[in-house]
């Protein structure tokens, strides 16, 4: 357990040190609940404007299977819990 918190911190601390390409904006999601989860586990491996882009084409089962693919293929450190927030922020604020 004590291994989590660190792992969660140590994230968490990743993501406030994000710095964006030249040339590219900083993506700013919808600052609504769940902003801060998606912004702390996404950002870690790959840029937020993944989000954006997909949003136009995903709904809340496509959301679903995305975290799931993150979290089984790439080894994103979301727990279930964080899986179900992050896919109802996604589902609510990015789906078409």
């Amino acid at each position: 357990m004590k291994h989590a918190a660190l792992l969660t911190s140590a994230l968490i601390a990743m993501q406030s040190m994000a710095v964006a390409k030249a040339g590219e904006e900083t993506v700013k999601l919808k600052a609504v609940s769940g902003h801060e989860l998606v912004t702390g586990r996404c950002a870690v491996c790959h840029s937020l404007d993944y989000i954006e882009m997909n949003a136009a084409v995903m709904d809340q089962a496509g959301w679903e299977r995305t975290v799931r693919k993150m979290i089984d293929r790439f080894g994103a450190p979301i727990s279930d819990e964080e899986a179900k927030q992050i896919v109802q922020y996604l589902g609510s604020q990015y789906s078409r």
